[in-house]
C-alpha cells in the first residue's frame, strides 16, 4: 500500500481567514514555531471522494516524468485553469459530464435522485452560488447543476458500485497474487503472515493513545439534562468532547510543532468529524448509549436522547456510520483514534499555511494505520478491511455537511462561548 493522503471537501462551518482567537487560545498551548517545507514536494495520494462510476479507493501517482519543464508547465497551467460551474471552486474535470470540484460533485451524487421539487428555496430562488454559500440553498445549488449540464442518469445505482467495486477488488487480489508469486512462490504463507511494528510505530502508537487516555482526565462542568434534549443541548453537551479533543491533540508532538493559527484551522475545520468519530469510540453497543469511560453514568446519552436532539433523518445517518465502524468493521479503539488523527491532519482545510507538512503528517499516521492492521491481521484480511476504513473518511464528510445545515438553523445566543467559537456560530451571521 502506498502512502495515502486524504482529499475532502466542505471541511466545516470555518470560512473567514480572520477570525477571533481567544477562544481556542484558552486551549492550547502553542509552539510559535513555524514548520518550513517545500511545497513542491511528490507525494502520492489516494482519493476518498467517491468517482462518477464508483465508490472505491483510486490511486493517483506521479512516477519520474522525463517530459520537459515547458510541457509540465502547460499541464500544470491546464490544471489551475478548471472551476467548477456551480460554485467557482477549483476542480480537477468533469463529473457527470460537466465540470464541477468535488464538493458540488458529491452533492449531485446525492441529491440529484430527489430532484428539484424535493428542496425549497427560503430566498426567492436568486441565491448566488459561490464557495461560502453553497451549503444554504440546496435548491439553487442543484439548479445550478442541471444549468451546467450535469446529469443524473450518469449516476450509478447501488448495485452497479457494489459490482464495480467487486470488480475492482477481484482484480487488485489477483495482482497481489502475481506479485506475491513472483517474489516468494508462496502465496498462501505470504498472505497469512503477521507483520509486528517495529519499535518507532509502536512508540507512535503509544502515544496517540497516551494523549487520548490524558485527554479523559478532563472533568465534565455541566449538568445539562439529557432527557428531551435540543440540537442546542446537544451542542453544548458536546463541548466537553471539544475540549478532549483539544487536550490530546496539544500532547501530539506533529501538532505541537504547528504554528498556532494552522492548529486553529485544523481543530475549526475538522471539529464535526472529529466529534463523529470520537462519538464511535465512546459508544457502547450492549447499552446503546454514548459515554467515556470516567465519567459518571449520569453523563450518559442513550440513542434514542441522541434521536430525539438530532431529528431521526440526522440521527440514523449518523447511527449507520457508528454502527459500520463499530460493528460491521469491528474497529477496535486503537483504529479509531488513528482514524481520528489521520481526519485531524486533513491539510485541505480552510486558512491552512504548511499544507505540506499536515499532508506528510497525515500520510505518516494513514501508513501507520495499515502497519498497525497487518500487525493484527493477516494481509489478505488487511488488503479488504483497510480500504474501508479510509472510505469512512469520505462518509465522515458527508455526515459533517448535514450537521452543518442543522447546525444553520441554532440560535448562537444559546451556545457556550467554545462552541459558538469552534462551530463559527455568530449572531451577526444569522
Amino acid at each position: 500500500m502506498a502512502f495515502v493522503r486524504l482529499s475532502v471537501n466542505d471541511t466545516g462551518m470555518a470560512q473567514s481567514k480572520y477570525f477571533d482567537l481567544n477562544m481556542l487560545d484558552e486551549e492550547l498551548d502553542i509552539c510559535s514555531t513555524e514548520q518550513g517545507l517545500d511545497d513542491d514536494n511528490v507525494k502520492m495520494d489516494i482519493s476518498f471522494e467517491d468517482s462518477n462510476s464508483m465508490e472505491s479507493v483510486s490511486h493517483s501517482y506521479r512516477p519520474m516524468d522525463t517530459t520537459s519543464p515547458d510541457n509540465i508547465s502547460k499541464s500544470r497551467k491546464n490544471k489551475e485553469d478548471k472551476y467548477c460551474g456551480v460554485c467557482g471552486d477549483r476542480a480537477l474535470g468533469y463529473n457527470f459530464d460537466a465540470i464541477s470540484c468535488e464538493s458540488c460533485k458529491a452533492f449531485f451524487r446525492r441529491n440529484a435522485p430527489k430532484g428539484l421539487d424535493y428542496f425549497k428555496c427560503p430566498y426567492e430562488e436568486k441565491c448566488k452560488m459561490d464557495v461560502s454559500n453553497r451549503r444554504f440553498c440546496k435548491r439553487c445549488r442543484l439548479r445550478k447543476c442541471f444549468e451546467i449540464g450535469m446529469r443524473k442518469e450518469y449516476i450509478l445505482t447501488e448495485e452497479e458500485k457494489t459490482r464495480k467495486r467487486m470488480r475492482i477488488e477481484e482484480n487488485r487480489r489477483e495482482k497481489e497474487v502475481e506479485k506475491f508469486r513472483h517474489q516468494s512462490g508462496d502465496v498462501t504463507s505470504s498472505n497469512n503472515r503477521l507483520r509486528p511494528l517495529d519499535p518507532e510505530e509502536q512508540l507512535a502508537i503509544n502515544e496517540l493513545l497516551s494523549a487520548y487516555q490524558q485527554s479523559l482526565e478532563i472533568s465534565v462542568d455541566n449538568d445539562i439534562s439529557r432527557n428531551n434534549p435540543s440540537m442546542t443541548d446537544l451542542v453544548n453537551i458536546a463541548e466537553i468532547s471539544v475540549r478532549r479533543v483539544i487536550d490530546m491533540s496539544k500532547k501530539i508532538k506533529s501538532f505541537k510543532a504547528l504554528s498556532q493559527t494552522d492548529q486553529i484551522s485544523l481543530l475549526k475545520g475538522g471539529s464535526i468529524e472529529l466529534l463523529i468519530i470520537r462519538s464511535v469510540i465512546t459508544f457502547d453497543r450492549e447499552k446503546q448509549h454514548f459515554l467515556d469511560p470516567y465519567d459518571n453514568g449520569k453523563y450518559a446519552m442513550t440513542a434514542e436522547q441522541l434521536k430525539i436532539g438530532e431529528g431521526s433523518g440526522l440521527f440514523d445517518e449518523h447511527m449507520k456510520f457508528v454502527k459500520s465502524l463499530a460493528m460491521d468493521l469491528k474497529a477496535d479503539e486503537t483504529v479509531l483514534i488513528l482514524l481520528l488523527v489521520i481526519s485531524l491532519f486533513s491539510p485541505d482545510r480552510p486558512c491552512i499555511s504548511d499544507k505540506t507538512y499536515i499532508a506528510k503528517e497525515q500520510d505518516k499516521y494513514a501508513l501507520l494505520l495499515q502497519h498497525y492492521l497487518e500487525s493484527k491481521y493477516p494481509v489478505s484480511y488487511v488488503r479488504t478491511i483497510y480500504p474501508k476504513l479510509l472510505m469512512k473518511l469520505t462518509d465522515i464528510r458527508n455526515l459533517n455537511e448535514e450537521h452543518s445545515q442543522v447546525l444553520l438553523k441554532v440560535n448562537p445566543e444559546g451556545i457556550q462561548p467554545l462552541m459558538k467559537e469552534v462551530l463559527d456560530l455568530n449572531v451577526n451571521k444569522l
